[in-house]
């Protein structure tokens, strides 16, 4: 994609784990800053310019982002989807149903 001129490369790990319908299965959270940095590398071997975003698997939360963004060299963001629109979304409505269960009638 960076030698065909893509501005931006995504270093997609898999669909994103944790929550209800999340992948059940990923890289480990410590093999992502490797597999991210190689992609990124290729990308920049390309074109030295191009923008790097992490993405996936095991980066779910913003500490996993952290994690890998921390443990790569040139890698510019996270690229966010079901850890933005899926994830916080499950977890508002897991808690509302959760304070809705709990109201007791004495």
């Amino acid at each position: 994609m960076a030698a065909a001129g893509a501005d931006v490369i995504v270093a997609h790990l898999g669909l994103t784990t944790k929550g209800k319908i999340g992948a059940q299965t990923a890289i480990p959270l410590e093999e992502a800053p490797a597999a991210v940095q190689r992609i990124a590398d290729g990308a920049r071997a390309e074109n030295p310019e191009v923008i790097v975003l992490c993405h996936g698997g095991p980066i779910s939360e913003p500490e996993d982002a952290a994690y890998v963004l921390q443990r790569t060299q040139q890698v510019h963001g996270f690229y966010g989807a079901s850890s933005m629109e899926r994830l916080p979304v499950e977890q508002a409505i897991t808690e509302q149903i959760r304070r809705f269960a709990a109201i007791t009638m004495d």
